[in-house]
């Protein structure tokens, strides 16, 4: 048969005969190679790449990667390194005859001495994979039993091709990379793991350290995680990297601790001593700072909730997690997500990463949930697997005591007097946990020096370097940011070695204007925007969708929204996620859809949407989500900001007030998403109002039961929820004077 047929012939081997997999490996790549050139099919660099590699087109492969990084630059590793030096092991050991371990070993060393320590400390991250790599093998290993004996279509060829790469060049190079890379770092640094035994309880913490040899006392940089792992000393190297000690502790029970694994429950403990013993060894000045994303945010915050510890200078909490109003509940609505972060970080003493990953039994658990309206406290049951802090949790629907134990609370925000840097983002998963630590801190603390910074990044991207292109959109120039390896120690030179201040920090609040390309700088949250636009919603339909209108006409009738809670076969609010950011269409039936004029002039968004909703329902309880967008010229919508809430804890989310049936009351919202862009010429904004329901998060049926006690009896007729005329939403703006 020829190799240019449709189909290609393939020698099918056993999978733990090595070379000859390898073999017809390398046979099918360069078939695959001349079937596309003879057909005339593209295929892109990146993927191309690949086939070479496998195909044993070395020179070829290399000139690839040189294409892919064409106009790229980088201060870290280059595009690819991982690859290419796979590939310059391959032609060493072509060249010399040894076996291929030996010639990567050579070219690897080689490569890692020549790194400088902040690279050097980025290896094990970039070039191998979290899980020894069982997912790739597993995925391979899995293709590789249905591939037919002794011909494949040319997909079926491109499938198990792809899969074989990454299997095979990290199963190859992963041992090597971490032997090698252990050796360099103990060369570089003095790498100590240690047990701490807390004063206060005798719980026991365990602690990584990371310095340079044979140096003064020095500043202390501390992260404080519950995710332990492999990677745990790398995050400690940057610190080690910048002229600091690098220390990383680990949550109780996590790593070496005996305890029982208990997140967020002791960190405002565990934290403070933690920070007492860093303060008081021979290789610490008294100095400790700390810095960290998320959970790593959190633990910075708790450990002030008593006091201060007198060593602790700064911090700079990034995208913050904030238990109880934004995980694993937000506006008291709980998210479904956090259920598989449970036994991610409590299996074991490191981190569960099969059952993170594993897709399949999260989706059949909740949309086996969802499907059929079976009450939320079910969840475990349907799971198969007991999970007791998830019970715990629901059993929680109010920010109560329980939840206000872990973090400062009030007037426990006082006392907390020292340089703050906070970072997140306009489409952070937690942006609303690090505003409210950001706002309460300034409200029992009015002038402490407490920095923000806000730009277009996720959760990820707030707390290490912002994406290129996030989510589709391709941020502006200045808003490309290294948070955690430049930004952060900018500061910490700052507050603990008296250095210049960050330039970006003009003033106490930064944050990036979305297409103007340009930082803004002011001295307080509110002065971000100098006028706003109070839109209402009006019952006039135009082009398929309401109108909102700068004039209230209260003479029109309420507008009405019906939702079928019975009803699986459409959800309601299942895209209200920003990704991606910029779409091509929105789902227009979703709910109710109001549109404003296209805007006459340029404006520019700049804060938190908010609103006022008269409202009247036949249920005694609704969850509701807003979603706004940017309708541009050309018919793509971008999505600008979100809220989902729960109307019975409008008022307070630490108390429930159910709705009175039929009767009008005020639904009002000021915490949705903070956003910063430039409105076109010819734009209009877009907002779809709708209910909450969907496999993503709990379902309010409206009964006024507790909520994780419902189910679908309790659907009976669908909740009818009207929009009276008064309706409002305000859009924050900033025009220039």
């Amino acid at each position: 048969m020829s190799a240019f047929s449709q189909n290609l012939d393939f020698e099918k081997r056993a999978i733990n005969d090595t070379a000859a997999l390898d073999l017809a490996m390398n046979n099918l790549a360069n078939r695959y190679l001349d079937y596309t050139k003879a057909e005339g099919i593209s295929i892109g660099d990146r993927e191309r790449l690949r086939y070479e590699m496998i195909a044993g087109r070395n020179e070829d492969a290399i000139q690839t990667i040189r294409n892919i990084r064409a106009g790229n630059t980088s201060e870290g590793h280059l595009t690819y390194s991982q690859y290419e030096l796979y590939l310059k092991a391959k032609i060493q050991q072509n060249k010399s005859g040894e076996n291929f371990q030996d010639s990567y070993r050579s070219v690897f060393s080689q490569y890692i001495k020549k790194c400088t320590d902040i690279m050097a400390s980025t290896i094990t991250v970039n070039f191998t994979t979290y899980d020894g790599v069982a997912q790739f093998t597993d995925d391979f290993h899995a293709k590789y039993a249905g591939v037919p004996e002794e011909t494949l279509t040319a997909d079926e060829a491109k499938s198990i091709l792809n899969a074989y790469f990454l299997y095979h060049v990290y199963s190859l190079t992963e041992p090597i990379i971490f032997e090698e890379t252990e050796r360099d770092e103990n060369d570089r640094y003095l790498i100590e793991e240690s047990l701490i035994i807390s004063a206060r309880d005798s719980a026991e913490i365990s602690v990584i350290t990371v310095r340079k040899r044979n140096i003064a006392a020095l500043p202390a940089i501390l992260i404080f995680t519950i995710y332990a792992d492999n990677s745990n000393k790398n995050q400690a190297m940057i610190a080690a990297s910048k002229g600091y000690v690098g220390v990383i502790a680990n949550s109780r029970g996590k790593r070496k601790s005996t305890n029982a694994i208990e997140p967020y429950k002791h960190e405002y403990k565990d934290v403070y001593e933690t920070i007492d013993w860093i303060s008081k060894q021979s290789w610490c000045n008294g100095k400790v700072a700390m810095y960290g994303g998320s959970y790593n945010g959190f633990s910075q915050w708790a450990s002030m909730k008593e006091k201060v510890h007198p060593a602790l200078k700064t911090i700079i909490p990034s995208v913050s997690a904030a238990p109880g109003l934004d995980v694993p509940m937000e506006n008291n609505i709980f998210h479904n997500f956090p259920y598989k972060w449970i036994p991610f970080v409590t299996n074991n003493k490191l981190l569960d990463n099969g059952a993170n990953f594993d897709a399949a039994r999260w989706n059949r658990m909740q949309n086996t949930w969802y499907t059929n309206g079976l009450a939320y406290n079910k969840m475990d049951s349907i799971d198969g697997v007991p999970n007791p802090l998830f019970q715990e949790w629901i059993s929680h629907p109010t920010y109560d005591s329980y939840w206000q134990a872990f973090i400062p609370y009030k007037e426990e925000f006082a006392h907390i007097d020292i340089p703050i840097l906070t970072t997140t983002g306009y489409y952070d998963d937690g942006q609303r946990g690090a505003m409210y630590y950001y706002l309460e801190h300034l409200k029992y603390n009015p002038t402490t020096e407490h920095y923000l910074l806000l730009g277009p990044y996720d959760h990820f991207g707030a707390q290490t370097e912002s994406s290129a292109n996030l989510r589709g959109y391709e941020i502006d120039s200045v808003a490309n940011l290294k948070i955690q390896t430049g930004l952060a120690f900018e500061w910490f030179d700052y507050i603990l070695k008296g250095k210049k201040k960050p330039i970006l920090l003009k003033d106490k609040v930064n944050f990036q204007v979305m297409g103007e390309n340009k930082w803004l700088h002011r001295p307080t949250l509110a002065e971000m925007s100098n006028d706003s636009l109070v839109f209402y919603l009006s019952s006039n339909e135009k082009d398929s969708s309401f109108q909102l209108t700068k004039k209230m006409n209260k003479e029109v009738e309420p507008i009405q929204l019906s939702i079928d809670l019975a009803d699986r076969s459409t959800p309601n609010n299942a895209d209200y996620y920003p990704w991606p950011i910029i779409k091509d269409n929105i789902n227009l039936k979703d709910g109710l859809v109001f549109k404003t004029n296209a805007f006459q002039e340029e404006v520019v968004i700049n804060g938190s949407f908010t609103g006022e909703f008269k409202v009247s329902t036949n249920k005694q309880d609704f969850d509701y989500s807003i979603n706004l967008y940017e309708l541009l010229a050309d018919g793509s919508y971008f999505h600008l900001s979100y809220i989902i809430g729960r109307a019975s804890h409008a008022k307070s989310i630490e108390e429930r007030e159910l709705l009175t049936p039929n009767k009008v009351t005020t639904l009002t919202f000021n915490n949705t998403r903070i956003i910063s862009k430039k409105i076109a010429v010819g734009s209009r904004l877009i907002a779809v109002i709708n209910g909450n329901k969907n496999p993503n998060s709990q379902i309010n049926y409206g009964s006024g039961k507790e909520v994780s006690l419902e189910n679908l009896e309790d659907a009976d007729e669908p909740i009818i929820i009207n929009f009276h005329p008064e309706s409002k939403l305000r859009i924050p703006l900033w025009r220039e004077p």
